[in-house]
């Protein structure tokens, strides 16, 4: 069963200003966090462990959080 995304405002603004080459990798790791988030190779925040983070392709960071009770994955912001 697939997770719920929620967006917040940052995110969405950040993910219209990537360089369109990206997106296709940013959506295809939201896909694979969507579906799954212990297959994906995503590491906790040292200062919040709630928070986590992936790199795409080595230039983008996706910062997100895991609502296991909500079945939910929050993205927080995408930073390039």
């Amino acid at each position: 069963m697939k997770r719920t995304l929620y967006f917040a405002p940052t995110a969405t603004t950040a993910l219209r200003m990537i360089d369109r080459r990206m997106v296709r990798h940013v959506w295809a790791v939201i896909d694979g966090l969507r579906d799954n988030p212990d297959t994906v190779g995503y590491r906790a925040d040292s200062v919040d462990p709630s928070v986590c983070s992936i790199t795409v392709a080595g230039d983008v960071t996706i910062w997100f959080e895991i609502l296991d009770e909500q079945h939910a994955i929050h993205i927080l912001d995408i930073e390039e």
